[in-house]
């Protein structure tokens, strides 16, 4: 759990140190535009759940999120972003004899958040062009949909939760890159953690020691970002 946290902090400074080096080099420019944007993701995602079997070992087919959303960006390069996710996850317990409970659950799951955003736009800006290449950091709260099919072994004296259609809060987090394919067209991609303030996305929660934290989802996305339109800054 600890080093799951620890990775983006870590790259959260490292960007910061390398951002006041390109701006002393005048490499990172700031935009005269607020812009807005259509954007759209998906790729693989994973539910670090009560399994035995690591998440990461699951098919990516079962294990995936979508989303479509909506970001407005300001000249000061902070921004806010509106984002429905559909998602789904898998996984089970390899059964053996230390593994008598024997669990497999496939989840549904339905988000919505709004978050902050910060751009780091490297290269030069031009009023006719948007800047080639961005870095973004985003960080955010939601609520999300819960729809597990769980199955499980009923194990006698054995104090565990179930619970397979909730509601939830979640905190979204993450960072991204994107280029500029064309003049309203961008590419890129995303890694992306959420930390539902629950234990039961796969319908289970054992007792602890055997649960010590809430479940963590973390995935990877290719982003398509549509320009909307802009206003430029007016300047006395």
């Amino acid at each position: 759990m600890k080093k799951r946290l620890l990775l983006p902090v870590f790259i959260f400074l490292f960007l910061n140190a390398g951002l006041h080096a390109q701006r002393g080099r005048g490499l990172v420019d700031k935009s005269d535009e607020t812009m807005s944007y259509f954007t759209l993701s998906v790729g693989p995602s994973f539910c670090f759940a009560d399994t035995k079997k690591s998440a990461l070992s699951q098919p990516i087919t079962s294990n995936y999120d979508f989303s479509i959303g909506y970001r407005k960006l300001f000249p000061s390069n902070f921004g806010y972003k509106f984002a429905f996710n559909y998602s789904n996850y898998s996984g089970f317990d390899t059964l053996s004899v230390t593994s008598t409970r024997n669990y497999h659950f496939t989840t549904n799951v339905m988000q919505l958040a709004l978050q902050a955003e910060y751009h780091i736009k490297i290269g030069r800006t031009y009023y006719y062009k948007p800047t080639p290449n961005s870095i973004y950091l985003f960080l955010g709260a939601g609520v999300m949909k819960s729809k597990a099919n769980l199955e499980i072994n009923q194990l006698r004296n054995y104090d565990y939760k179930i619970n397979t259609d909730f509601y939830a809060p979640v905190i979204p987090f993450g960072i991204g890159y994107q280029y500029n394919l064309k003049d309203k067209l961008s590419i890129g991609a995303e890694m992306n953690w959420k930390f539902p303030l629950t234990d039961l996305i796969d319908g289970f929660s054992p007792p602890y020691p055997e649960s010590k934290s809430n479940d963590i989802i973390g995935g990877f996305s290719i982003t398509l970002t549509y320009l909307l339109g802009f206003e430029y800054l007016r300047r006395n």
